[in-house]
């Protein structure tokens, strides 16, 4: 017959020099804390942890905001579409590029009217502008459709050009599409996309 001190050895052995609950001797007291983790959270890579586990220092579970912040969504509304189209349409009649340009996000991407060439920086933005700006373009929206999301909104659909060229006056009309984002307290565009509207087959 075993004495207690037999009993306590035996559990000292089991825990790794810790005391070992009974009962749990296929228990591994003394692995780490990934090796005692569930089947679904052993799944998930360091970079996400499970809420809980005491991983201790790293980034913080999926499940739980870093800082404890909300976002907040500003305002969008119709006319809120409407204004910043007259705020770009205005620019462009300054026929100044820069003014242009800063309806622009710095990663904004423009697929313009009357080039092939994505322009996805401030720079190469400018550089379309300063060309297409010599014509004088002013524009008219004919009809749009908006989408609303936190702090982003999106307004597609057709538009006219007016512009010059020579002592030509013409009317381009195109398809538009802008996407805007509320960033750092001002909508900015981040995408632009504007192509000629096909020849009418019939």
């Amino acid at each position: 017959m075993r004495g207690h001190g037999d009993e306590t050895d035996m559990r000292e052995r089991q825990g790794g020099g810790r005391p070992a609950i009974s009962g749990t001797q296929f228990i591994d007291g003394s692995g780490s804390m990934r090796g005692r983790m569930s089947l679904s959270a052993s799944h998930r890579d360091q970079r996400h942890p499970v809420t809980g586990t005491g991983m201790g220092a790293g980034p913080a579970p999926v499940d739980t905001p870093a800082n404890e912040t909300c976002v907040v969504c500003a305002p969008a509304t119709l006319r809120l579409a409407e204004e910043l189209f007259e705020r770009w349409n205005a620019a462009l009649q300054t026929g100044d590029a820069d003014r242009v340009v800063a309806n622009y996000a710095e990663d904004a991407v423009l697929l313009p009217t009357v080039s092939n060439v994505p322009r996805t920086s401030h720079a190469e933005i400018r550089d379309y502008f300063l060309h297409f700006l010599e014509k004088q373009p002013v524009g008219t929206i004919n009809q749009r459709n908006v989408k609303f999301g936190c702090n982003k909104l999106t307004d597609a659909g057709t538009y006219t050009f007016r512009v010059r060229d020579g002592s030509e006056v013409l009317d381009v009309p195109a398809r538009y599409t802008f996407v805007y984002e509320h960033r750092d307290g001002d909508w900015k565009i981040v995408h632009h996309h504007s192509s000629m509207m096909p020849a009418d087959d019939g």
